[in-house]
């Protein structure tokens, strides 16, 4: 009897896992990953659709084995250990002892952090792998904001006679220029914690110190570590945002979305508001439909009065109404918060749009539910389907839009305060200055020559602005 390809596939689930292809005699061909087996195999059943060398594999199989894992990334782990220890015959990559991609820390009084792609032997402290060279980036980005480790290598470091550019936009500590030890050993280890996905007793940690400054009313610490929060909450670490990102499906996501609200969506729009206990209050807007992000539809609010500053509710409110002033029905509305936030949108919009409200857990972690348009709860959106990833995907967009806006704002604020103190620097040459720099940091980090090259300040002025900020030099 011919045993047909799907018959030997039928069974398998749709969970994360390895698969194990084999030929006459038994022996290994090929050894493979995925994050829902069922699909992964079933892309094999069109034969004429493979790579060649996948086309005369998928010919001799015989027999498939799997193994099911909690999550895609420890798939991976498991598959690289497989065909390292077997080597199946038609397993291209990964045959000659290199790795995934994977983030190290090198061996050094500061420890440099670094892209690593070699093989087992140079191993030392490493972390991953990762499931694409994507995923580490956005890793590796959000250890550099939140931890300032450097990046450059040893020479580089030992040659440095000024901080780089990573420092003046917050990316790194200068070791190089600020020999600082203990403090350098801290973040160091904070990176190891992060790393290693010990996100949300970091957050935890992060958020205490950030109320105590803000009580102390130390704003500039407090709003550093608020953006080192963002920066955790937003990006996945460990490998762990979902690696198809370029190829997420939309259409069939949006589907998913209008099935189980029961509604026709022509549009939807996500809101959230930000601030730093109250200051620089702002509120963003995204817009999708089921093709995708709309973003020639997204919106930034500056809050109008005053009085609503640190609520976000009343934010909220405020933000929605001005939304839709004009509009006759508002599409679908998504609000990240719980029932006072839902309740809000709700007392705007009356029946002119269905509210949707994103509750999440704690740090964003996958445990979040939803507020149905009926005021009901929902906790039973499987966490892997299409549409908990769209509603997870499109709340962090707009949480994205709001706190850059937010950001970009404080900074703004900080940089025209500190120019206000300096006689004779007027709004021209404030934006002189804030084009040529890009903040009050980088005014404050540069030196005298460097001033003097920004267009239309003159030496005079720059000769002001050093002095201002390096009292005593001149």
């Amino acid at each position: 009897m011919i045993i047909q390809f799907n018959d030997i596939i039928k069974n398998a689930p749709h969970l994360p896992g390895v698969y194990k292809m084999y030929g006459a005699d038994d022996v290994l061909l090929y050894v493979g990953k995925a994050r829902d087996l069922s699909a992964r195999l079933k892309q094999y059943s069109d034969i004429a659709k493979l790579e060649p060398h996948k086309q005369i594999m998928r010919s001799l199989v015989t027999r498939i084995e799997w193994e099911t894992v909690p999550t895609e990334n420890d798939a991976l782990v498991l598959e690289e250990k497989l065909i390292k220890s077997d080597k199946p015959k038609y397993n291209i990559m990964l045959t000659d002892g290199k790795m995934y991609p994977q983030i190290m820390l090198t061996r050094h009084e500061f420890p440099r952090i670094m892209k690593f792609r070699g093989k087992v032997s140079q191993k030392r402290d490493v972390f991953g792998p990762y499931p694409s060279v994507g995923a580490m980036n956005e890793s590796l980005k959000t250890i550099q904001k939140v931890c300032q480790l450097r990046t450059c290598t040893d020479g580089y470091m030992r040659n440095r006679t000024r901080p780089c550019l990573l420092y003046q936009i917050g990316r790194c500590s200068a070791p190089c220029m600020i020999k600082d030890n203990i403090a350098y050993s801290e973040q160091v280890a904070l990176a190891r914690r992060i790393l290693s996905g010990d996100t949300a007793p970091v957050i935890n940690d992060l958020s205490t110190q950030m109320t105590t400054a803000a009580s102390n009313m130390d704003y500039e610490a407090a709003a550093k570590l608020r953006d080192k929060i963002a920066a955790l909450s937003e990006t996945a670490i460990a490998g762990k945002r979902n690696p198809q990102n370029k190829n997420f499906d939309w259409p069939t996501a949006f589907k998913s979305l209008e099935t189980w609200l029961g509604l026709e969506i022509d549009k939807a729009f996500v809101f959230d508001n930000s601030h730093l206990f109250g200051k620089s209050p702002v509120g963003g807007m995204i817009a999708f439909d089921k093709n995708g992000l709309v973003k020639n539809e997204y919106k930034h609010f500056k809050l109008k009065d005053p009085s609503r500053a640190g609520n976000d509710i009343a934010m909220m409110e405020e933000f929605i109404a001005r939304a839709f002033k004009d509009a006759a029905g508002g599409g679908l509305v998504i609000v990240d918060g719980g029932h006072a936030q839902w309740k809000a949108a709700k007392k705007i919009l009356g029946d002119t749009a269905p509210v949707l409200g994103v509750v999440k857990g704690e740090v964003r972690n996958g445990d979040e539910h939803f507020i149905l348009p009926d005021g009901t709860e929902n906790f039973s959106v499987p966490k892997n389907s299409l549409l908990f990833l769209l509603l997870r995907r499109v709340r962090d967009e707009a949480h994205r839009f709001a706190i850059t806006f937010n950001r970009a704002r404080r900074s703004k604020e900080a940089f025209g305060s500190a120019l206000d103190e300096i006689d004779g620097i007027g709004p021209t040459r404030k934006r002189a200055l804030l084009h040529y720099f890009g903040g009050a940091r980088g005014v404050s980090n540069a030196d005298l020559k460097t001033l003097e090259k920004v267009p239309g300040l003159g030496a005079a002025a720059a000769k002001k602005i050093y002095s201002f900020f390096h009292p005593g030099l001149i």
